[in-house]
């Protein structure tokens, strides 16, 4: 069997909210309020969807997209200090052909004005798939859904 190398790439995104770095950590910690700002596929059908926030819990996400195409994400948490850092790596799968793992560090710190988040993604794309842009325009976009579900209380 031929495999194509792994390509690897990073991206680092920061957002300013007007929120506390507790009330930005609050909502990436419950379930509910999580899969409301980062679910990148609302026009799908109902995902499936389960999350155990701690040092060793797991994430799934699955859902299919209007073509039909299967989508699952498979993540676990290494490290989460409370208001401060998450720290998770995650895979992800289209028809059960594994497409990218990633490892992901997002930093919160209080200012003067609200606080700030730092997300760092490393990215091993596998077997020739390769969807940096897009990959970055869907986290932005969860950012943007994030400020508009924390900023708004």
């Amino acid at each position: 069997m031929k495999t194509t190398p792994a390509a690897h790439t990073s991206f680092v995104l920061d957002r300013q909210f007007k929120a506390s770095a507790a009330r930005v950590f609050a909502a990436w910690a419950d379930p509910a309020t999580k899969l409301r700002w980062s679910d990148c596929h609302a026009e799908t059908t109902k995902p499936e969807f389960s999350m155990d926030f701690r040092s060793g819990g797991k994430e799934t996400y699955r859902s299919a997209l209007p073509d039909g195409t299967k989508l699952a994400v498979d993540k676990v948490f290494l490290d989460i200090v409370p208001e401060a850092r998450i720290v998770f790596a995650y895979s992800m799968a289209a028809d059960g052909h594994a497409l990218s793992a990633s490892l992901v560090t997002v930093e919160f710190t209080d200012t003067p004005a609200g606080s700030t988040l730092k997300l760092t993604e490393q990215l091993a794309y596998l077997d020739g798939h390769e969807d940096l842009a897009q990959r970055r325009r869907g986290t932005e976009e969860g950012l943007d859904r994030l400020l508009l579900e924390v900023d708004a209380l």
